[in-house]
């Protein structure tokens, strides 16, 4: 009898073991697979100093060739202010919708071309309009379909007078830009923007 007990004990802690063993392999493997999963970092590649102009990782083929003339621009001892107008008008307009480029929804396009007064309230009406419904691609995993623009193109530059109760330049901009998306998904194909003077730059105030 007691070499059947012994022969049954053994068994189970066979058995016992086995399903430990099993536990930790089914574990180890989920593990791993968690830290294989990679998170997507958003990283500052470049930056036009004095104008807080940056170049992320995840922009698109095209904003970075325009960022690569606006730099050019910026860097010359003479500005071409005309230049200057449109190129912050193409730039925005590529960053602002290209959804399809940002990681979360927090992620808006576009900022440092705003005028530092209206930034706040241009990141919370994004917030309730183009970005509200944006899902998250940390994990590179969304499924989601976003506008991605292919290319730009200035329709209109004229120089204007813009007064209001706030700000006065006699030498701001009028632009208009003109979106092609990859493929359209009913977002705007023409912007029309408001161009003045802040400090040592030019700053969008208004967008239509």
């Amino acid at each position: 009898m007691n070499k059947k007990r012994k022969r049954k004990n053994k068994k189970f802690r066979l058995k016992v073991l086995v399903f430990v063993l099993v536990l930790l392999i089914i574990a180890f493997i989920f593990f791993f697979s968690l830290r294989k999963e990679s998170v997507q970092v958003v990283k500052t590649v470049a930056t036009i100093d004095s104008y807080n102009y940056e170049l992320k990782n995840n922009s698109s083929r095209v904003y970075k060739k325009y960022f690569k003339e606006l730099e050019k621009e910026l860097k010359d001892n003479k500005i071409d202010e005309d230049k200057y107008a449109e190129l912050i008008s193409l730039l925005f307009s590529i960053d602002y919708y290209s959804l399809d480029s940002k990681v979360t929804n927090q992620d808006i396009g576009g900022t440092s071309f705003i005028h530092s007064s209206l930034k706040d309230k241009f990141i919370t009406e994004s917030l309730n309009g183009p970005y509200k419904y944006v899902k998250s691609n940390l994990y590179g995993k969304r499924k989601q379909e976003l506008p991605d623009v292919k290319s730009v193109s200035l329709l209109k530059l004229e120089h204007i007078k813009y007064h209001n109760k706030e700000y006065k330049d006699d030498n701001a901009y009028r632009t208009i830009a003109k979106i092609d998306y990859v493929k359209n998904l009913g977002y705007p194909v023409e912007l029309e923007f408001k161009i003045i003077h802040e400090d040592n730059k030019l700053s969008i105030i208004e967008i239509a």
